[in-house]
């Protein structure tokens, strides 16, 4: 078994929603996990360890896969030597692209709005200016760009007020970070995400939540239609050429 090359970070955002649905297809005789894109995803919680995915066996006929609870895949014993390849996978998959990660993101958002409320009323030239702000290796949210030292001050003031987008931003770091090593596997590289050097010490240099904000957000009516912020097609999109822009492919297949 082996990894689809097609399953790409694109695939694990499609329209706006993305199934947390896995599949193993058959094509050709050969099998490959890949996610299914034609399905809509409902929601950012983590996958619970009792959820069942289905899967396409060699006969064509659907073989269910359960959860443990220890929370390691229940495989057919046919599948068994490839358990790590499917795990690190499945578990990447869902904190990079589904869950964990782009809720951390869709919060970072709704907060940050909040705060940019009150920060564009004390100092309506922030609007016109080019800065963003990301989280540093000691947790603290800090302002990028090009700001003087005085509404330097002020952004990262306002910012680390709002306890929920500290909070946030540290959760959002922490589950892209765990997710890279997590894709790169037992082999340290990894052809998505996980081919870019992202550490505790670059990340503020890399990943710009303000930017990810702005060219990832949804309009009035797909807010209301979707109940997110963000929309995590585009929030795909901007990551990936945050990385591919800022970061090194040092762990690259």
């Amino acid at each position: 078994m082996k990894i689809d090359a097609n399953a790409g970070q694109h695939l694990h955002a499609r329209n706006n929603q993305v199934s947390d649905e896995m599949k193993t297809v058959a094509s050709n005789g050969k099998e490959a996990f890949k996610v299914d894109p034609t399905k809509q995803f409902i929601n950012s919680e983590p996958t619970h360890p009792a959820e069942q995915t289905q899967a396409k066996s060699d006969n064509g006929k659907l073989t269910v896969i359960t959860y443990k609870a220890n929370g390691k895949l229940d495989l057919p014993p046919r599948y068994e030597e490839h358990r790590g390849i499917l795990e690190s996978a499945i578990i990447s998959t869902s904190k990079l692209y589904l869950h964990e990660t782009p809720a951390a993101a869709n919060r970072i958002a709704e907060e940050y709005e909040k705060v940019s409320a009150d920060l564009y009323e004390q100092n309506p030239q922030l609007k016109n200016k080019s800065w963003g702000f990301s989280v540093d290796d000691t947790g603290k949210l800090i302002a990028t760009g090009h700001l003087n030292q005085a509404d330097k001050q002020l952004v990262e003031e306002a910012l680390n007020s709002n306890d929920e987008l500290v909070s946030a931003a540290r959760d959002f770091k922490a589950s892209f970070l765990e997710g890279l090593e997590i894709e790169r596997g037992s082999a340290g590289i990894s052809q998505y995400w996980g081919k870019y050097d992202v550490n505790e010490d670059n990340f503020a240099e890399i990943i710009d939540f303000k930017e990810m904000i702005e060219q990832g957000s949804n309009n009035e009516i797909e807010r209301e239609k979707r109940g997110y912020l963000l929309n995590k097609w585009e929030w795909t999109i901007n990551i990936a050429d945050q990385l591919q822009a800022k970061a090194q492919p040092t762990f690259a297949k």
